[in-house]
């Protein structure tokens, strides 16, 4: 606070009587209050939406999950509903905001009731009035600002999926143009079109309607014209739609089963066939079901006709195609891309105290079933009444909170405050641990992206096995962040350094990637964005994968090696799947 006016109030008295004192006073309050600065700044607070439901959500097409897809980044929120449901007066179920308390704005004309509304997250319609009206109009995307100290701005798309299934005795191939309200049917060439067979034309999707009757007409010799009834429209209603059936004149077009190899990512894929004569060849893919076909050009590499498939979307079902220089298909295969599976608690939202006094950075639940994938320094030295990785409230890049990590002298060592995708395994005595590196995973990740801050010290503490020619007593301390993906777990007892893990020459490691050293420095107070590549050594697939990061206070921990009260921070980690991993040199 700081005050701009003074008054010398034996002048005041000589020149007002007692009323008029009074009155000067007042005044003279005023003019002072209105003379403070508040230079306290507001708490950053960040808005988050945690999860968000509506009626008739389902997955996205060749996908399994149906929940939002929420990306806290870009502030996102992207949902997919069936043809059961209006998306123009769409009913909320679920919207859980964090914190809790922020109020919750949305624009009122696309509300069915804008004084019914909710002005806070709920968790399900049982937990708001009955009154409550929580329908949107979700035509196109809507703009939710979560208001804390300050305003967030949030967008949720909602996709809607229409299943227009098809079903004709004969058929080979069909299009379905959704713009001209079009469809063309190919069906075998000796099939009589007078006389077809139509099991299902639901062109109105799963819960429409479709009249005439398509499956009471068999006369398909010439174009025929339906009309189509959404589940939301009232009788009145109804859409032209024009169908024609052709014969297939090119069997040779009709897609057969070959060799096709395929080793899908979570949004690109490598695909080859064994040819050896495939000059001219392309690649083709299209989500199964679809017929919306992209092409890609093919390269030979001694036997191999390869191409590789991008923009492609995580948990997905395609179909791939190649095809030889006068457009026949050669080989077909169908694949499910990899998911983009999230890094648990990245933000470091989650922290639990056990009753003997460990923190944790997972929730209560996690910790009582044993099922949390960050473990830390703090099973080791909290024997000793030590927590060298705790949770910050005070410190964050987002959220809520962070992690904290202080190097300690823990009663007899250095203890470097660590955080790591694995399993603390045991004491070995009181010289150190062992420690069970990894996590299973089933995706490829291609990035560890991320923010941290760090205030190092002077080393004051060298272990006896310190590597030469890396750190010695009088240096500044260095931080350390790595990423693996290995085919095993790793036990690593920090008493033994045979036990390390030599991650260029091991055969078992199949990606590596981490902080280069002259960024592992003092970063000033400031929060410093990170990116770390996961060099990969095969591009092949193994049966088992499991997932490394380590992050650590001091570089040199394993070897008690650092400076005590390095102090290091940790936010909003996150795993990137990108179109195209970098190769390890």
């Amino acid at each position: 606070m700081k005050m701009k006016y003074s008054f010398d109030w034996m002048k005041v008295g000589r020149w007002v009587g007692r009323q008029q004192m009074i009155g000067v006073l007042l005044l003279l309050l005023t003019v002072v209050s209105c003379a403070i600065e508040n230079d306290i700044p507001y708490p950053i607070v960040e808005g988050r939406i945690k999860s968000f439901s509506v009626e008739g959500q389902r997955a996205a097409e060749g996908n399994q999950n149906p929940e939002a897809i929420i990306d806290n980044k870009a502030r996102t929120v992207t949902l997919y509903v069936n043809d059961s449901v209006d998306i123009s007066r769409l009913k909320i179920t679920q919207l859980v905001c964090n914190p809790a308390n922020a109020t919750l704005l949305v624009d009122g004309s696309l509300c069915d009731d804008e004084t019914k509304f909710p002005s806070t997250g709920f968790a399900s319609l049982d937990s708001i009035p009955v009154s409550s009206n929580t329908r949107v109009d979700f035509t196109k995307p809507v703009a939710f600002t979560l208001h804390t100290y300050q305003d967030y701005v949030w967008t949720v798309t909602v996709k809607q999926i229409i299943d227009r299934e098809i079903l004709v005795d004969g058929m080979v191939d069909y299009v379905i143009d959704e713009n001209s309200q079009t469809v063309l049917i190919w069906v075998e060439k000796d099939r009589d079109l007078s006389n077809l067979q139509v099991t299902q034309l639901a062109l109105g999707g799963k819960y429409g309607s479709v009249y005439p009757d398509p499956t009471s007409i068999t006369d398909y010799s010439s174009m025929l014209t339906f009309y189509v009834r959404y589940s939301w429209e009232d009788e009145t209603s109804g859409t032209k739609w024009k169908v024609s059936v052709f014969h297939s004149e090119e069997e040779s077009s009709i897609p057969t089963t070959g060799e096709l190899s395929v080793n899908a990512w979570s949004k690109h894929a490598y695909v080859s066939i064994e040819e050896t004569s495939a000059e001219g060849w392309t690649a083709e893919y299209s989500i199964k079901g679809k017929d919306s076909w992209t092409s890609v050009s093919t390269s030979m590499n001694g036997g191999l006709c390869e191409a590789t498939l991008k923009g492609l979307s995580p948990n997905m079902t395609y179909t791939c195609r190649m095809k030889d220089k006068e457009g026949n298909v050669q080989a077909t295969s169908d694949f499910t891309t990899e998911s983009a599976i999230a890094l648990s608690n990245g933000g470091f939202e989650d922290w639990y105290r056990s009753d003997s006094g460990i923190w944790y950075a997972a929730t209560q639940a996690e910790v009582t079933v044993d099922s949390y994938l960050w473990d830390s320094s703090n099973s080791g030295s909290g024997a000793f009444g030590f927590n060298p990785t705790i949770e910050s409230l005070d410190v964050k890049h987002g959220g809520n909170s962070s992690a904290k990590l202080e190097t300690q002298y823990a009663v007899i060592k250095l203890a470097a405050a660590s955080l790591y995708y694995g399993r603390f395994n045991e004491l070995v005595g009181t010289k150190g641990a062992k420690i069970d590196f990894g996590q299973p995973i089933t995706s490829r990740p291609t990035t560890l992206h991320g923010w941290f801050q760090y205030d190092p010290k002077v080393i004051d503490y060298v272990g006896e096995n310190q590597p030469s020619g890396t750190v010695k007593k009088g240096d500044v301390d260095i931080c350390s962040i790595y990423i693996a993906l290995s085919k095993k777990i790793y036990t690593i007892d920090n008493t033994d350094i045979s036990t390390f893990i030599q991650y260029a020459t091991d055969d078992n490691i199949i990606a590596y990637g981490e902080l280069p050293i002259g960024q592992c420095v003092d970063t000033g107070g400031q929060w410093k964005e990170f990116s770390i590549d996961l060099k990969y050594k095969t591009l092949e697939r193994p049966n088992k994968m499991y997932l490394i990061i380590v992050v650590s206070s001091s570089k040199y921990g394993d070897y008690f090696t650092g400076a005590k009260g390095s102090t290091m921070y940790l936010d909003d980690f996150e795993l990137i799947y990108g179109e195209e991993p970098v190769m390890w040199n």
